[in-house]
């Protein structure tokens, strides 16, 4: 299985590079994207190191937007990692996610509810486009405090799920922009995981067809027999790529899959498709 959707700890995963081909040699994945959130540091490193191991990587990314309130994520394949026009997007959205994410640290930190600075997360975190959440206790695990990286879910829950988290406020992009900004990086754009905003899933992907968007994430961990009908149908109306993937994380991974679980038999399509549009 071709996994389209992997995640290193260049965004909010928890594997390096070289973990995350070693897991892939170890479940004979021969094949798969990584798709950082908002950023494409890891790309040429994995490719190159891949090539050395007999595992083909396909460039990606995955872009986060918001449309009426909703988190909306589009992955981009086949991209142009250095291509200036993405570069320039995805620092806008880096920036934004940085003032975010330490403004809710800053927060907690005030509040009493945690008792670590977010200046040692910048100061830890530098290697790294943007700061997110969870590197909040990321950075405190290499400080010595006594969590796992297991313990993430059950973390968010005790400190930053106990506020709301105006993320959508004065959010750079929506999904149109997303979309339309891969294009412009000679790349293939898919909607990511659509059951995750719910009964708005439909709608939403309809509104970015005249935008140019390429695929679906029909095959993805939370997506039933009936959901992946209705999402096959879907492409099948408006000839679009199925695309699918774990949305691995490492050990951040909390639903039930591995590596190479989820994705596609065939990347040959995705080819394909690249160079057609």
């Amino acid at each position: 299985m071709i996994d389209l959707h992997v995640h290193s700890n260049l965004s909010d995963g928890t594997d390096t590079i070289d973990e995350l081909l070693d897991i892939a040699e170890s479940r004979n994945v021969s094949e798969f994207a990584l798709t950082d959130h908002d950023t494409v540091l890891g790309v040429e490193d994995i490719i190159k190191k891949g090539m050395k191991r007999n595992i083909k990587v396909i460039p990606g990314i995955e872009l986060s937007t918001f449309s009426n309130g909703l988190s909306i994520h589009i992955l981009g394949y086949m991209i142009d990692w250095k291509n200036s026009q993405l570069l320039d997007f995805i620092n806008i959205t880096n920036k934004h996610l940085r003032e975010f994410s330490l403004g809710m640290m800053t927060r907690l930190k005030k509040d009493g509810v945690i008792d670590f600075s977010p200046d040692r997360v910048e100061e830890l975190k530098t290697y790294k486009d943007a700061i997110y959440l969870s590197d909040l206790m990321k950075s405190m695990i290499h400080d010595g405090y006594q969590f796992k990286l297991e313990d993430w879910p059950k973390f968010f829950a005790d400190t930053f799920g106990k506020y709301k988290m105006p993320m959508t406020n004065a959010f750079p992009w929506a999904p149109e922009d997303a979309v339309e900004i891969i294009t412009a990086a000679g790349g293939v754009s898919s909607f990511a995981h659509p059951a995750r905003i719910g009964n708005a899933d439909i709608k939403e992907m309809e509104r970015l067809l005249p935008h140019g968007l390429n695929g679906v994430e029909v095959f993805y961990p939370y997506h039933d027999e009936t959901l992946m009908r209705k999402y096959i149908d879907f492409c099948r109306a408006n000839d679009l790529l199925k695309t699918g993937g774990t949305d691995w994380h490492g050990k951040f991974t909390y639903w039930d899959s591995k590596l190479g679980q989820y994705g596609v038999r065939d990347s040959k399509l995705l080819y394909e498709y690249n160079i057609a549009n």
